[in-house]
Formats: structure tokens, sequence, C-alpha cells
């Protein structure tokens, strides 16, 4: 997810422009493995006397023509590769437009993921995890463990969206989950199969809800543990009552995968209202 800042003296023609953002967009792709797809760049063109540098100062000569990349990357791509994408770029820019390889000016630099939100206000890492679960479901039983980042991920898409999809691959086989039996739909589910059926639904079903909307507050890491908590909205069938549940799950994480899970609420005072 490299952004790319291009600032260079004013007064080139379209042409260069194009063929500058060309040379860079390509080295990316080539050497740091960037998806062709991901290309965003803001071009900043100076007048004279805004663009301030030593012509000879650790390179150079730098001419009138001196051009500076500033690239912000979400991903550590390691020195090699950034060796192989200095070399490359140079090699592009001096190929076409014709760029001088001494008024080539880089610096890169790493932000986590969650310092980028390409759009609707989604957090950065939201969108890594869900492009690697989708590439992991593109060849099923190739991962055996995943990170807590996308388990992260997977269980908000669960809880709060009712999806079970990005979640049943990180299940081990024994997988066991755990729900108050005070509950008229508690009790003990084991194997993905199970799970997904029990989250097909809204817990208690029709029967006990006219509606029941879910809001992930947050989900917390420990060491063993993704613990999601939540503020639930629901209308009793029964008396139009409007209530707000707030509970937990704790998911428990062994060897990239996940174990077991187990519900934590007021049982009680859901069980009297539904009565």
């Amino acid at each position: 997810m490299p952004f790319v800042n291009i600032s260079l003296a004013r007064g080139k023609s379209g042409e260069y422009l194009e063929a500058v953002s060309r040379a860079v967009h390509d080295a990316l792709v080539a050497e740091l493995h960037m998806k062709p797809d991901d290309e965003f760049q803001l071009i900043r063109q100076h007048e004279p006397g805004e663009m301030v540098f030593r012509r000879d100062f650790r390179g150079g000569p730098r001419s009138d023509d001196w051009i500076v990349f500033t690239i912000t990357d979400g991903l550590e791509r390691g020195e090699r590769a950034k060796r192989r994408f200095y070399q490359a770029l140079v090699r592009r820019l001096e190929e076409n437009p014709g760029v001088r390889p001494a008024d080539v000016f880089v610096m890169m630099t790493v932000t986590p993921p969650e310092n980028f939100s390409f759009a609707d206000g989604v957090i950065g890492t939201d969108v890594a995890a869900a492009e690697a679960i989708e590439a992991a479901a593109q060849d099923p039983g190739r991962r055996e463990s995943y990170p807590k980042a996308e388990m992260a991920y997977a269980i908000t898409e669960l809880l709060g969206h009712r999806d079970s999809g990005p979640i049943l691959p990180m299940l081990r086989p024994d997988f066991v989950l755990k729900i108050p039996t005070t509950l008229s739909y508690g009790g003990e589910f084991t194997g993905p199969e199970a799970f997904a059926e029990f989250f097909a639904g809204v817990p208690g079903g029709a029967t006990v809800w006219t509606s029941f909307d879910v809001h992930v507050d947050q989900v917390i890491e420990s060491a063993d543990y993704l613990v999601a908590q939540l503020t639930n909205t629901g209308v009793l069938k029964a008396t139009g009552e409007t209530v707000v549940i707030q509970n937990a799950w704790f998911f428990e994480v062994a060897g990239g995968r996940l174990v077991g899970a187990q519900l934590y609420a007021d049982t009680a005072a859901v069980s009297s209202r539904a009565a």
C-alpha cells in the first residue's frame, strides 16, 4: 500500500509527468511486489525557489530537474528489496523521460497499516486482513495458522455482520462453542459446522426478538485470547420493549487457530425480560 508524493520543478509536459508516474509505479510493482492496481500518487510542481537543495551533497551534481519521491509504505520491505527498487527507479526514469540518475532523490517511510484508511472510514488493518483471508480462501487448506489481526477482523465480521465465512477456516476441527445454559439457546456446540449453524440466525430467534442489532465495541488481544466487547440493542417480541445488553465473547487461541469460544453475559436479566 505505498503512497507516492512526487515533487519536481514546474513546466514539464504532460507526457513527462506521465512517464515519471509510470516509472515509479512499475518499479514498485517489480521490486517491492506492490499490487498493480495499488496506485496512489500526488504530483506537485514547484516554482523556482520553492525547491531548496545542495547540488553536491551526498551525490550529484544535481540540476534544475531535481525530482523528489516521498513514499509512505505500510510494510517493511527490507534493505535488499529497497536497493533493487532504487536502482530500478533511476534506470526507468533515465530511459523515459530522460531524468539523470543524479537528479533522483527518494525518501521512504514505513507506517503501520492502522495509519491508513483508503475509503469509507475503514481502517487499513481490516483491509489487509480481508485481503489475506480472501487470498487464503482461493487455496483452501493451504494455511495452517492465522495472525491475531486477521482473527480480530473475522470475529468482527462474525459478530457485527453475521458473516461466518472469514472465521470458519480459522477454527480447529475440535472447536467448542459454549453458551450459558441459562439462555434458551444455550449449550455446547462442537466443530465448525455446529458453529456456523449457531451463528446463522439471531440468538433466540424470532420467537424472542423483533429485531436484534449488534455493535462490536472493540476486540482486545491477549496472549491466549481475543475478547470481543459488544453492545446489543434488541426489541423483545413479547413486550415491544427495547433493551440494551452488553456482553463479551472470549475466543481462545492456540497455535495460530481458534480452539474455543465462550459467551459471558447477564443472562438473568435477558431471561427475565424475555419471559
